[in-house]
């Protein structure tokens, strides 16, 4: 029995062959999407929720308050832990986990020069207890001793093959590994752990002295984190009443000083990866985001199966004849149901088949969607059991309505040829209802690719206060052995020699999240006004590379040390002064009790992106490498001229720094970097709009062929009575045109509301303009016209006689 329904079903798909393409084509690109999204949402819920007793895993994080705000942050003091494990009887298990940065890593070869490594990344320094904490499995060596010895080294199964290629596993306890001046001795190797985790560690080594013995509750760094494994609620209670107690004795008097307090909460473990404000440098994912990914993956999904039921609604007139005469065989409405359902079935296989490597090539295509570690961690059976129960339910979906339909169809009445009446009750509302919420759903996604492209062109060619054209930005070397204790004004001054440069200046870069912070105070005639702003070094040629604006006042002078200071519009205003000239002469004082003269006032320009104001900013100078940090060079207007200047660049550099690698980023690429998230967002919905356009458009193509396919005889006759094609196809065209109009006037206040809370992540935004909506719907009707236009000429220009030789 089963053969047969299969036998029969494939006969059908086989003659009706144009359906059967569309049918399996819209159905493989919506399954395609919801096998991406359950790809990227699997893995990103799936984080450290493998460890055994994850519930009971908690991270220590901070929370500071200043001027009536709160935010978070995952880095501890460095006083913490040491104090916890002395002082405590019963902390549980205490994981320290310090971030360390190794330079330079020489690691013996057998009969060849050794291998040098430069800024390997995941180096910890943690102690025996990180082992308890998380389930490694151990190739060589004693977890509970490995790290007891100063200088030991564990090291995971990869790295390990990486560092010692053609050595077994088991014989390498006992090696060394010299890391910059420290020689370090192997003492245990471990297998990564086999699922997603927030502890992406790869090098372990014990927690340098210098760390360890610190008494610092004030400063914290996202270097250094804490996790703790407790027995039990109260336990917790004891350890957070503990730190906050020693943070009151030790750093509350600071913090009041600064204006601010600070206490310790526990973040709980299965919570690390959605908190972006405790994020340490480990993967973290939004949660707004994978929604968004969801909603997508199933609105293409639903739009395909809606064009299924359209498609096949329109067959079922075709195949009335067909369904009578088998129920006048003796065919059971439930046979002739059950032999639509393997059809249904069929396609639906072949779709999942098909989005196989539909999914690989989007993979590859498109990198950038996909979190970074995801190729490392496959779970064959869960996809399966996914595409298994995706099938299922795609299968029972798009059979309700044809089934239905089917077993409506009359005998005589389908043996007369009178079968068109079924689908004409209620003037085709499903079908047209779900044609009007396809192009809801394409118009608002169209509408959204054109606001997000134009808030992106918007931010990069803002004026940003600065000029950033034809700059060149390059670190200067803070390695020991490449030349870090090497006066930069050299470097400089050898640039300014060549009329290739037209310019030269040294100092953190304009719109860059590099500065330093203080808390500054001012006298005043009501008191000390304090002021909170971040700080940058730039050298006297600053200002005029980046023709930034002076207001008031006089530029900066070159000092081994700040000893005056310039100050930004936006710090002059918070301070209080009315105009640039009077802030002029005034004594700025930090923290320290460090005071310095405000020699100038400078035009407010962007320091940071534009999805923030423009804050309070200090500027000083100093000649010290490590607050510099960095070389701005200006090329020549003529881009002709660049790669000379560059080579001029590249040539000095090697005569100065000859064990340093040159490398440079025009500040044009760099700005651009600062909007991934946004360029990202961009793509993914500009690809979403074609998609969900596409699809829609094949809806709409169904319901033509089944509104031409009802009205052959009126075409005849209008025909014969003198209608021309093009009064015809307008006539086809109207009522579909009318549906897209509705789902523009349905999809457009929708889209507004979207995209207005989307602009107000930006401080500096567009105003929507009312053309976007216009330019959208225009592109709507367009595209439809085409689309219907396409059928409806055809039943335009076919023989009415052949329509009519059967009245």
């Amino acid at each position: 029995m089963i053969k047969n329904y299969i036998k029969i079903a494939w006969r059908n798909l086989w003659k009706n062959k144009v359906y059967s393409f569309i049918n399996v084509f819209g159905l493989t690109i919506g399954i395609t999407a919801c096998w991406i999204v359950f790809k990227i949402v699997s893995y990103e819920l799936a984080f450290d929720k493998k460890l055994p007793d994850v519930d009971r895993i908690y991270q220590i994080v901070s929370l500071d308050t200043f001027d009536g705000e709160t935010s978070g942050f995952g880095g501890i003091p460095l006083g913490m832990a040491p104090a916890i494990a002395v002082e405590m009887p019963d902390p549980g298990v205490m994981v320290p986990i310090y971030t360390q940065y190794i330079e330079r890593i020489i690691i013996p070869q057998e009969g060849e020069a050794p291998k040098q490594l430069e800024e390997e990344r995941d180096i910890v320094g943690t102690s025996n207890n990180y082992f308890k904490l998380l389930p490694y499995q151990w190739i060589a060596g004693n977890p509970k001793t490995a790290l007891n010895a100063p200088n030991t080294m564990i090291l995971t199964e990869d790295r390990a093959k990486q560092y010692f290629p053609k050595s077994p596993l088991t014989e390498l306890i006992g090696k060394t590994i010299k890391a910059d001046t420290t020689l370090f001795t192997i003492s245990g190797i471990v297998k990564e752990l086999p699922y997603p985790s927030s502890f992406t560690a790869k090098t372990f080594i014990p927690i340098p002295d210098k760390q360890w013995s610190s008494n610092n509750w004030v400063s914290k760094n996202s270097d250094h984190t804490l996790f703790v494994k407790t027995q039990e609620e109260e336990s917790l209670d004891r350890l957070l009443a503990f730190v906050n107690k020693k943070h009151e004795e030790l750093a509350a008097e600071t913090y009041a000083d600064m204006g601010g307090e600070g206490h310790f909460e526990a973040l709980p473990l299965l919570e690390k990866h959605f908190s972006s404000e405790y994020a340490t440098g480990g993967p973290v994912a939004d949660k707004k985001v994978i929604y968004g990914l969801i909603a997508i993956g199933g609105f293409i999904l639903l739009l395909a199966c809606i064009n299924y039921i359209n498609l096949s609604t329109a067959q079922v007139p075709q195949r009335a004849k067909e369904i009578g005469i088998r129920k006048t065989l003796g065919g059971r409405p439930l046979a002739i149901t059950v032999n639509f359902l393997v059809e249904i079935l069929i396609i639906t296989l072949l779709a999942s088949l098909l989005s196989w490597p539909l999914t690989g090539l989007f993979q590859m295509a498109y990198p950038e969607f996909f979190p970074g570690g995801i190729e490392n961690f496959g779970n064959a059976t869960a996809v399966f059991g996914f595409l298994m129960l995706l099938t299922l339910i795609i299968t029972l979906i798009l059979s309700v309505y044809p089934a239905f339909l089917i077993n409506k169809v009359q005998t005589a009445e389908a043996l007369k040829g009178k079968s068109n009446g079924l689908l004409t009750g209620g003037k085709l509302s499903l079908r047209k209802s779900l044609i009007v919420f396809q192009f809801v759903i394409a118009q608002f996604f169209v509408v959204s690719t054109l606001i997000i492209g134009k808030q992106l062109s918007y931010t990069l060619n803002k004026d940003l206060g600065f000029e950033h054209n034809a700059v060149v930005n390059v670190y200067m070397p803070y390695k020991s052995y490449q030349g870090a204790d090497i006066d930069p004004f050299l470097y400089k001054q050898a640039l300014k020699k060549h009329p290739e440069i037209e310019g030269v200046a040294m100092g953190h870069m304009p719109l860059s999240n590099n500065h330093w912070g203080d808390l500054y105070h001012i006298a005043s005639d009501t008191g000390k006004v304090e002021l909170s702003a971040p700080r940058k070094y730039i050298d006297k040629d600053y200002l005029n590379l980046y023709k930034i604006e002076l207001l008031a006042g006089t530029n900066l002078v070159r000092r081994d040390t700040m000893r005056e200071v310039l100050i930004n519009d936006a710090a002059r205003k918070a301070l209080g002064f009315q105009s640039p000239e009077a802030a002029i002469g005034q004594w700025l004082t930090n923290y320290g009790n460090i005071s310095y003269p405000i020699v100038g006032v400078v035009k407010d320009f962007h320091q940071k992106n534009l999805r923030v104001k423009i804050e309070p900013l200090i500027l000083g100078t100093t000649s010290k490498r490590s607050s510099l940090r960095i070389f701005n060079v200006k090329l020549p207007s003529d881009r002709s001229q660049w790669n000379q200047a560059l080579v001029v660049m590249e040539q000095e550099w090697k005569t100065i720094y000859p064990n340093a690698p040159f490398e440079y980023k025009f500040n044009d690429e760099r700005i651009k970097s600062l909007y991934q998230s946004e360029r990202r967002t961009s793509k993914l919905i500009g690809l979403s709009s074609f998609i969900t356009i596409f699809i829609s458009c094949l809806g709409l193509f169904g319901l033509v062929t089944l509104t031409t396919f009802l009205r052959t005889k009126e075409i005849g006759v209008r025909k014969v009575l003198g209608s021309t094609v093009t009064d015809i196809v307008a006539l086809l065209s109207k009522d579909f045109i009318k549906l897209v109009m509705i789902a523009i006037i349905i999809a457009s206040p929708m889209a507004w509301w979207a995209m207005n809370r989307w602009l107000e992540n930006f401080a500096y935004r567009i105003d929507i303009p009312w053309w976007i909506f216009a330019l959208a719907g225009l592109l709507a009707v367009a595209i439809a016209l085409v689309t219907i236009s396409s059928q409806a000429i055809r039943s335009a220009m076919a023989n009415p006689i052949k329509s009519l030789r059967t009245e």
